[in-house]
């Protein structure tokens, strides 16, 4: 069959219900004698209203990625993109490196066929979900519902477990939390969230979640939003972040599961002596004078690295 007879067997096709309701059907772009082919589980509302297939959010952000890393190493710089366990043990001979993540699970549209494409494309991590509900669980605002993992999240985490892929559980509700942890077969990981403990923020973790993340051996990456550290953001700095990583350290009883979780792409309120990444000195310094030099290593990259060569 040629390629012509292909397209118009399936512009014509009603061999499944997606026929009654579709607005175009999404036969596919691109080099017609592409070595690659991505095949798409079943188009989501953009793919549908388009024609096009991966138009949607995800594409969108994929596409971006991928042209600026193209642009840094036009330009002579050297960033590695972390895709293996090989990678991750590469990291610190380059002057840098990206791993290309995706927070909120409903960008891929309900499709386990997205989610292996998105993979094969480059993503390394997915947080499950953001604060609210999507196919795959509840997030923290609708804890009162006590929703945990669907059945299509818990074959999201095995897909993701099977393929190499970050678990994320940061912005999920308590229920979908401790179906994650029944369901992963490999190390965890709460990209950005702090100790209830010590702010009781319904995004922050409690005492429990904690150490299951620890028996797990997962990781736990410390946000410096400051709604997250303090109870008045306005009152957070670097001693804060300090508070919650050794509150951390502490209950669990080793220094192997705790690294940064920043955000600051994401956070409105940082502490007040801590604006960007350009300060992170500041933070390597506090810590130096708290901890070992073996210790602070650990927070500051190794425990990140040891988990995505478990994990990849």
């Amino acid at each position: 069959m040629d390629w012509e007879t292909l397209r118009s067997s399936c512009l014509a096709c009603t061999r499944c219900e997606l026929c009654k309701t579709r607005t175009n059907v999404v036969f596919g772009q691109g080099v017609e004698d592409a070595e690659v082919l991505f095949v798409g589980e079943g188009p989501g509302q953009n793919e549908d209203e388009q024609g096009l297939p991966f138009v949607g959010r995800s594409g969108q952000l994929l596409d971006k990625y991928l042209q600026e890393v193209k642009k840094l190493h036009a330009d002579g710089i050297d960033v590695l993109q972390v895709l293996t366990k090989e990678d991750a043990a590469d990291v610190l001979n380059h002057k840098a490196a990206t791993l290309l993540a995706i927070e909120e699970g409903g960008a891929i549209d309900g499709s386990l066929e997205a989610l292996r494409c998105l993979y094969a494309l480059g993503v390394r991590a997915m947080t499950l979900t953001w604060s609210n509900r999507n196919d795959i669980a509840d997030g923290v605002n609708e804890e009162s519902s006590g929703g945990g993992l669907t059945v299509f999240g818990r074959q999201v985490v095995a897909e993701m477990n099977k393929l190499g892929m970050l678990v994320d559980v940061s912005h999920i509700a308590p229920a979908g939390f401790w179906d994650v942890i029944e369901t992963s077969s490999k190390p965890i990981i709460a990209t950005h969230s702090n100790a209830k403990a010590l702010c009781p923020h319904p995004r922050n973790l409690d005492d429990k979640q904690i150490l299951a993340i620890n028996e797990n051996d997962g990781l736990i990456g410390v946000t410096f939003a400051g709604q997250f550290l303090e109870h008045d953001y306005n009152d957070a700095c670097i001693e804060s972040i300090y508070r919650h990583i050794d509150y951390m350290l502490n209950l669990m009883g080793n220094d192997d599961h705790i690294g940064f979780g920043s955000d600051f792409d994401g956070i409105s309120h940082p502490p007040y002596n801590l604006h960007g990444v350009q300060d992170y000195s500041a933070v390597y310094e506090y810590l130096s004078k708290k901890y070992s030099a073996s210790t602070v290593e650990k927070i500051t990259h190794k425990n990140v690295l040891n988990l995505l060569q478990k994990v990849l």
